[in-house]
């Protein structure tokens, strides 16, 4: 296993960061293009009661899209030592660990007591 240091971490995790930044742009904007023309399909014919759901559907990906993007830029006006977080894998690990643990006894219960999980 390579070890980093933690300049190496910083760099790989703002790389991540604006390549995540840059997929929920395109998410957006193609989510915005989808909503413009259900919009407009239903513009001209109002009978199309389907295109509701996916509208709001549309609608609250984008807001959450827009949240995202939010916080990802909030992140970036923080530059430098202090902007950056350290992350600790290890803490991280365990979470995830403890978190699967968890999963696994609610799937195990849930099968013992009959139930498809």
């Amino acid at each position: 296993m390579t070890s980093h240091t933690s300049e190496t971490l910083i760099d790989i995790s703002a790389d991540l960061l604006r390549s995540l930044h840059d997929s929920l742009r395109r998410a957006r904007k193609a989510s915005e293009t989808y909503l413009a023309q259900f919009e407009a399909e239903q513009d001209i014919n109002p009978d199309t009661a389907t295109l509701k759901p996916q509208i709001a559907k549309l609608d609250g990906l984008i807001r959450d899209i827009q949240k995202v993007e939010k916080t990802l830029v909030d992140h970036e006006k923080t530059s430098g030592a202090t902007g950056m977080v350290a992350f600790d894998l290890r803490a991280a690990r365990d979470e995830i660990e403890r978190r699967l643990a968890g999963l696994r006894a609610a799937i195990h219960d849930a099968d013992a007591a009959g139930g498809d999980g």
